[in-house]
């Protein structure tokens, strides 16, 4: 079917044509997504670039149920079934339980993106594995970026930095030659 003929369908008065056409739709993501997946699976390398693409699928689906759902207010029926939907990305135990362990367990970018998923849907504790980081990583330029995330974090959580980081990252700050390399916090 041609996207001009699937927004026909949608657009249509009858049930049955806007419901064929929502099936092709689902039919055709899911062999699409199971594909990508499969490719996802097979280069390592390109893993990051293929997540993106699913990851902006999934956030723009999302975006735009909330949208909907704040749009509507006066609607509950329809705001019943938004919130339902919108259920299904809300916080799942055991995906987040894969990721807090690999964030507490690792120091790699997937650690970084898990740090923000776990304080987006906040989860407790995410600050102790923070600063648990902030005490046995090694102050220095090749970990800046790293440590500033780190810092930048606590921030976003209203945490204080406890006096045996303040002096790790005093200390650093004192052999820095340039501004631009000293941490706040």
């Amino acid at each position: 079917m041609e996207r001009s003929e699937i927004v026909k369908k949608l657009e249509s008065d009858n049930i049955d044509e806007i419901i064929s056409a929502i099936d092709f739709i689902v039919n055709e993501l899911l062999c699409l997504s199971s594909r990508s997946f499969m490719i996802l699976r097979k280069n390592s390398e390109f893993r990051p670039f293929i997540a993106e693409r699913f990851y902006r699928i999934i956030h723009e689906n999302k975006r735009q149920l909330e949208r909907g759902y704040l749009e509507n207010e006066e609607d509950s029926d329809l705001r019943f079934w938004l919130s339902s939907l919108l259920a299904i990305y809300d916080r799942n135990d055991d995906f987040i339980l894969d990721i807090y362990r690999h964030v507490a367990n690792n120091e790699d970018d997937k650690e970084l993106l898990g740090l923000n998923i776990l304080i987006e849907k906040g989860i407790a504790n995410v600050e102790m594995i923070i600063l648990e980081k902030l005490r046995r990583i090694v102050f220095s330029i090749e970990n800046f970026d790293r440590i500033n995330f780190y810092l930048e974090k606590l921030r976003v959580l209203r945490v204080a930095v406890p006096d045996d980081v303040v002096e790790k990252v005093n200390f650093y700050n004192r052999h820095i030659d340039f501004e631009w390399q000293r941490f706040s916090y």
